[in-house]
């Protein structure tokens, strides 16, 4: 490799402060054309971040049945498993002979629910 002085490096380094300059200029240009920086109001505000968070539950919402599904998986259960709805439990436990006034927990819940 030829040695180098510290003028020609200088200069190198001159040309790449240049080139790393423009470059920025150009990505600028890029992003404040889509989004200009327009002063908004505290009701458009608000409903910026009710649009975000509105997109951000259903990201979570997404998120947790394809959790569910996979744990549902791993445990057997099929995807189209249809686990009812809580009165059709309360009344399979009846018929097969479970009371919910034997249970010391289930009877705090009882007398929690009808204050």
């Amino acid at each position: 490799m030829e040695k180098e002085t510290l003028e020609d490096i200088a200069q190198r380094l001159d040309r790449l402060e240049k080139l790393v300059a423009e470059i920025d200029r150009k990505f600028s240009s890029l992003v404040e054309k889509p989004v200009p920086d327009v002063p908004i109001g505290p009701e458009a505000r608000a409903k910026m971040r009710g649009a975000e968070a509105l997109k951000s539950n259903k990201q979570d919402d997404h998120r947790t049945k394809e959790i569910m599904d996979k744990i549902f998986e791993e445990m057997g259960i099929p995807p189209d498993f249809d686990p009812g709805s809580i009165e059709d439990l309360h009344e399979s436990m009846r018929q097969n002979g479970i009371r919910a006034e034997d249970n010391e927990f289930s009877r705090a819940i009882i007398a929690e629910r009808e204050k």
